[in-house]
């Protein structure tokens, strides 16, 4: 069996042409978008535009997309990061805003939904977290009850990425994740596509983060919310799987956003420390500066392997779920790392707004926690490790 860890020349273009789209469209607004704590949706609309067809990246072409393998949308996300994470999370919304519809929807929610999400012109946001129910999403309590011919959901939501964006833009929708039945647990759980102009969803509040701003995390109310019966995603009681399956594709991909935050820091600082001189010589030449930036190099090609390793398996068709878990957990871990040695070796002006250091250190810290903390992506890895050894 031969193993290749090349690019194809097309995967080269890509990586060429998201560069050349986040040094001319994003680095010119990142700052002004971290303070203003808005998201330009012009740059939404632009990723979406041919030829690039970003936000379609995961939507079938008879749906309107323009689907790539899961290693083409890893390109597309590391490359975001390295210069605006809240872009490249932003695939990974569009990701798995409509992933649970591609999996378990039907015909007609397929051809309704997935057209706008490909075009630019909606959004998808993925509801399942609420304030009793973060790691432990199987213990939610949101509740959806089926009276005539329509679902009447009610319960609160936390963390609902851009839900302000989904109530404002016709074509947007919320999948919400509800209890049809509370004596199953996690089986108990059902699948609905919410239209964002829906009579009864209420924004109770924006909350703001201490990193990736222009990423809006929201408070959401649904109170009784009335769909129609045909909104049910796939069978009910299946909702906690489908969830899940989804989130093997979107954390696969978020990995790779990470890898591209760490390089940013890095990068940043090899810079820093070559140009920066005390004592007589640059700080590079010191092999106390020296060596935890060669650990840092050493482990983004790491969780890049673990990274392209589980897109790989996901482009085949194998699940991957402890595979992804291992790589979201290790390149968060690396994230964090990269941004704590830039600002070590920056200094006192590493954490001020002259450059850029901060704000990697203030993403890094709150995107870790993006589609499951650490730990619980351990769990997952532990789980597998010690079915391993009985």
């Amino acid at each position: 069996m031969s193993f290749s860890f090349d690019f194809t020349p097309e995967q080269e273009e890509l990586q060429r042409s998201v560069q050349d789209f986040a040094e001319r469209e994003l680095a010119p607004i990142v700052v002004r978008v971290d303070e203003e704590d808005e998201f330009p949706w012009e740059i939404w609309r632009k990723m979406a535009a041919a030829p690039r067809c970003w936000t379609g990246a995961h939507i079938p072409k008879e749906y309107g997309g323009k689907p790539r393998p899961i290693i083409d949308i890893c390109i597309i996300t590391e490359e975001l990061a390295t210069v605006m994470p809240i872009a490249s999370a932003l695939i990974e919304v569009a990701g798995f805003g409509v992933m649970t519809i591609i999996n378990a929807g039907n015909e007609e929610q397929k051809k309704r939904y997935l057209p706008p999400i490909a075009k630019g012109d909606g959004l998808g946001c993925f509801s399942l977290t609420e304030p009793v129910a973060g790691s432990d999403a199987a213990a939610i309590v949101t509740k959806a009850e089926l009276i005539g011919n329509e679902w009447v959901i009610n319960g609160l939501k936390r963390y609902l990425s851009f839900a302000h964006e989904a109530i404002a833009n016709e074509g947007s929708y919320i999948i919400v994740f509800a209890k049809t039945d509370y004596t199953k647990g996690a089986k108990g759980v059902s699948a609905f596509i919410v239209p964002g102009n829906t009579k009864g969803i209420k924004i109770l509040e924006m909350i703001p983060c201490v990193g990736l701003r222009g990423h809006q995390d929201e408070e959401v109310l649904f109170e009784n919310c009335r769909i129609p019966k045909e909104n049910l995603i796939g069978e009910q009681g299946m909702g906690f799987k489908y969830a899940l399956t989804s989130l093997d594709e979107t954390r696969t991909t978020l990995s790779a956003g990470f890898i591209g935050l760490a390089r940013a820091a890095l990068k940043a600082t090899i810079d820093f420390a070559k140009e920066r001189h005390t004592f007589g010589k640059p700080l590079a030449e010191y092999q106390a500066l020296r060596f935890p930036l060669t650990e840092v190099a050493i482990e983004i090609e790491a969780a890049r392997l673990l990274t392209y390793k589980a897109a790989w398996l996901a482009d085949r068709g194998v699940r991957h779920t402890v595979e992804t878990a291992g790589a979201k957990a290790f390149a968060a871990q690396v994230m964090v790392k990269a941004t704590q040695v830039a600002l070590d070796t920056h200094g006192g002006i590493g954490g001020t707004k002259r450059l850029p250091i901060e704000r990697y250190h203030r993403d890094a810290i709150i995107w870790q926690f993006a589609q499951g903390a650490p730990n619980i992506l351990r769990l997952i890895v532990s789980r597998d490790l010690f079915k391993q050894f009985p």
